[in-house]
């Protein structure tokens, strides 16, 4: 019998590994496929559990590079090929500090993705549904109001990137915009799952050797972490495991529509880093400025960056079921 659908995901590592797990599990018929965009291995050997196996007989694997001028003309075969009912790009850079030039590598893997499947529709593949993972670092920050930030907030415009963050955080604007663009002009479902920042790991925390990274990890790996004197901003992790029930609950959806996926708890910034046995002494603001970790900048050690699950709740029935503590424990 062939299979139901097809879905596709860009990614690699244990995120990639894990997803698919997720959807083997849903529907043991389904033909998942990795297109890895990094030099990671998309499958870890042995996976996480005894779900490792059922997953690696699932998956094929494929890779790209998306720095290569023929690379769309490549993936646009990739396509044809499998011709997709789904497609989840799972691969935009997961902090400031991951890669070194995330700006660099998101646009191209955007515009890889957008002219292959352009090139694809134009040979007759029916447009897939397409989901895209952000972060909620897109909103930017709330010196006052509003208070948190929902899916129909403004996104800002930043004329100056001063910071290594700043820059990270408008290219996945400038991407979530260059994706969106291209599915609303070729009629394809397009969903965007922004998510706070991941904390936490199947079989223990990853402070160390993280599954996956994010803004607050980065931050309390970095080598001198430090705070705002005056100023204790309220912040939102998510656990990694419901980062992945949530991925699997949109595709199994077709998630159509902008989602904030974040955790059970918001927590002033000293207690994170108290969990997290890390001393980040305050400095004045205009020290921080200049010596924020690259994690980071000097805004968001200030304000608040909070955002408004509620929607995820209603559109996928997701609610977070890891709490605080879970994502700090060994």
């Amino acid at each position: 019998m062939a299979p139901r659908e097809t879905v596709v995901l860009f990614g690699s590592g244990a995120l990639a590994h894990d997803v698919v797990r997720g959807l083997v599990c849903d529907a043991a018929d389904r033909r998942v496929v990795v297109i890895e965009t990094g030099a990671r291995a998309a499958i870890p050997a042995g996976g996480h559990d005894a779900g490792g196996d059922a997953a690696a007989s699932a998956v094929r694997e494929r890779r790209i590079d998306p720095s290569s001028p023929i690379c769309a003309r490549e993936l646009a075969a990739i396509l044809l090929e499998l011709r997709p009912t789904v497609i989840a790009v799972l691969a935009l850079s997961e902090s400031p500090v991951t890669p070194p030039e995330p700006w660099v590598r998101d646009l191209a893997l955007a515009g890889a993705i957008t002219s292959a499947l352009a090139r694809a529709l134009e040979q007759g593949m029916a447009a897939p549904h397409v989901l895209l993972l952000s972060s909620t670092a897109v909103y930017g920050v709330a010196p006052a109001s509003p208070l948190v930030f929902d899916e129909q907030s403004a996104l800002p415009r930043e004329t100056v990137l001063a910071s290594a963050f700043a820059r990270w955080a408008q290219e996945l604007r400038n991407v979530e915009r260059m994706i969106v663009a291209w599915a609303v002009g070729s009629g394809a479902g397009v969903g965007v799952l922004r998510t706070a920042s991941v904390l936490g790991a199947p079989g223990g925390s990853h402070l160390a050797a993280p599954v996956m990274d994010s803004p607050v990890a980065a931050l309390f790996r970095s080598r001198f972490p430090i705070r705002v004197l005056g100023f204790d901003p309220p912040c939102q992790v998510v656990h990694y495991d419901d980062l992945v029930r949530a991925i699997v609950l949109a595709i199994d959806q077709r998630c159509g529509e902008v989602l904030n996926i974040v955790g059970r708890s918001v927590v002033p910034l000293s207690r994170l880093f108290a969990m997290a046995g890390i001393v980040a002494p305050p400095v004045p603001g205009p020290v921080a400025d200049r010596v924020a970790p690259a994690a980071t900048d000097g805004a968001h050690l200030r304000w608040r960056t909070l955002a408004d699950g509620r929607r995820a709740t209603a559109v996928l029935g997701f609610r977070a079921q890891r709490t605080l503590e879970d994502c700090f424990r060994a």
